[in-house]
């Protein structure tokens, strides 16, 4: 009788630690995820000030031209590179202080992609309309296409964007069609430069992958406001048109 007595006083005794355990376990369990809920709580605070600052900070243009007015002909945006673009066409002069009601349809698919579908904003801007090849053609019809440019410094992160409306053929990507899709609304497209030196260059010169394609099959786009600016812009919510200390550009539509 008495080991017996041992025994089950033995496992009323294991039975009880076990209880223990399991309740400090519960409680430690509490307190980890009380302090994680804590920790993301700040996480969010910190992650949601920065995304404020984002939009804060001062961006400038290092491309000319954001308003799109053409070349002294008039067959091109003035200071633009064409690239392998066969045509372009100025299609429409979006102005300000139209009533949004007086405006075309297009005008204001394209000025409610950066949410400036008012009577008043910035400045008046053009939309114009380029054709481009697949490829590269004859020869290097094996090379993707790339389409209108500008050269630009990377004294910084950059980030470059534009309004683009695609029409037909190969959807060109990256810089200022970075995220550009068919059978879509004009739609602001870009994308975030990281800067790996202070002293670099590039040229923001959209993709057009249709290697191989037949040289007819050619592809059309629709674009406004393309720049390039200087550090990280939300392109969410941010973009519009940048001030370029010495472009005077704007003046002809004063």
């Amino acid at each position: 009788m008495a080991l017996e007595q041992d025994i089950a006083n033995l496992i009323d005794a294991s039975n009880n630690l076990t209880t223990i355990v399991d309740n400090k376990i519960q409680s430690i369990d509490a307190r980890v995820k009380e302090a994680k809920t804590q920790v993301d709580g700040y996480i969010n605070q910190v992650n949601g000030f920065i995304n404020s600052q984002r939009a804060k900070q001062s961006h400038f243009r290092l491309t000319k031209n954001q308003a799109l007015i053409p070349n002294a002909d008039n067959s091109f945006p003035l200071h633009w590179s064409s690239g392998y673009v066969k045509s372009a066409k100025l299609v429409e002069t979006v102005s300000t202080g139209v009533e949004a009601n007086a405006r075309s349809p297009l005008a204001r698919e394209f000025l409610r992609a950066i949410n400036s579908d008012t009577q008043y904003f910035a400045g008046s801007f053009n939309i114009w309309e380029l054709e481009y090849q697949p490829n590269r053609g004859g020869e290097q019809k094996n090379l993707y296409a790339y389409l209108m440019y500008q050269y630009f410094r990377r004294p910084t992160e950059v980030t470059v964007g534009a309004i683009v409306k695609h029409i037909k053929g190969v959807v060109p990507n990256s810089y200022w069609c970075q995220g550009l899709k068919a059978n879509e609304e004009a739609k602001l497209c870009g994308m975030y430069i990281g800067a790996d030196s202070r002293n670099t260059y590039s040229h923001c010169h959209p993709y057009v992958a249709g290697e191989g394609r037949p040289e007819t099959e050619t592809g059309i786009i629709q674009v406004a406001l393309p720049a390039v600016v200087t550090g990280d812009v939300p392109l969410d919510k941010a973009w519009g048109q940048f001030a370029y200390l010495g472009d005077a550009d704007q003046a002809a539509f004063n």
